[in-house]
């Protein structure tokens, strides 16, 4: 069985390891991603410095891989994965349209990345399956610290406690302008043109990914509000994810990227 490595940020014992490794929190990848994107430069990189057209789930898949690697692999392999990401996103900078410069090393918009899956984790435990209380949230996100600080990210950018991070995740969600640039990408992740998959097979994770974002994102993006039939079809998705997923083994609930994200350094 996989186990978060010797010296990592989380141990086997923490809620981020109880909630990062399993799969269910894979459900809110796309919910993540478009949340970032919402950040006209973070859509502008994705856009300019990615193949999200032609491989919709590939940079989801890196990033969530990336993270649980930071978060439970070993020193070395923490080290190893930072210090590619910090290349990698040196190259990712440019100017928006109205000329304001973004650069993925901009400690604000990073932290706003973070933020986003620290809170769709939450926000997906708070729906399909109903563990966290109130205190958990919180040390939820005081262990999200950890993360934080290994990238660098300056303290002052952080929020204090849970309640703090509620506040400036609302505020957020409440000032973002979504970009032309944030819809192309977001229409892409909620409705995926990969060969040989037919587009109606996609409608569940559709109904799925856009129940969960917030109303005004959603409605700033153009997404369209479920109708009933989807609606029913994802409250009942939720209702067996809570009546199912405690008494399934925890081999059978893994998070698949678990194994390739912790090996040892090479």
């Amino acid at each position: 069985m996989v186990t978060p490595a010797r010296g990592a940020l989380h141990d086997r014992d923490s809620l981020s390891w109880r909630f990062n490794s399993q799969s269910f929190v894979l459900l809110g990848g796309p919910r993540a991603a478009i949340l970032q994107v919402c950040d006209p430069g973070v859509a502008a990189g994705v856009a300019e410095f990615s193949s999200y057209r032609t491989d919709p789930f590939g940079r989801l898949e890196r990033t969530l891989e990336s993270m649980l690697a930071i978060g439970f692999g070993s020193p070395e392999r923490r080290r190893e994965v930072l210090d590619r990401l910090e290349r990698i996103h040196s190259a990712v900078q440019g100017q928006l349209d109205d000329g304001t410069p973004y650069s993925a090393l901009d400690p604000q918009r990073q932290y706003w990345v973070l933020a986003t899956l620290t809170d769709t984790v939450i926000e997906v435990d708070r729906r399909y399956l109903g563990y966290m209380k109130r205190r958990h949230r919180a040390a939820y996100f005081e262990e999200s610290k950890a993360v934080a600080n290994a990238f660098g990210i300056p303290d002052r950018l952080v929020p204090d406690d849970y309640d703090e991070f509620r506040e400036y995740f609302s505020d957020m969600v409440a000032t973002l302008v979504p970009s032309e640039q944030s819809r192309e990408v977001a229409e892409t992740l909620i409705h995926p043109r990969v060969r040989y998959v037919p587009g109606f097979a996609w409608l569940p994770f559709s109904a799925v990914t856009a129940e969960l974002l917030p109303t005004r994102i959603r409605r700033e993006l153009g997404v369209r509000d479920l109708n009933r039939a989807e609606l029913a079809t994802v409250r009942g998705a939720q209702l067996s994810m809570r009546n199912s997923l405690a008494h399934l083994a925890s081999g059978a609930v893994a998070n698949p990227l678990n194994a390739r994200a912790i090996r040892s350094a090479a």
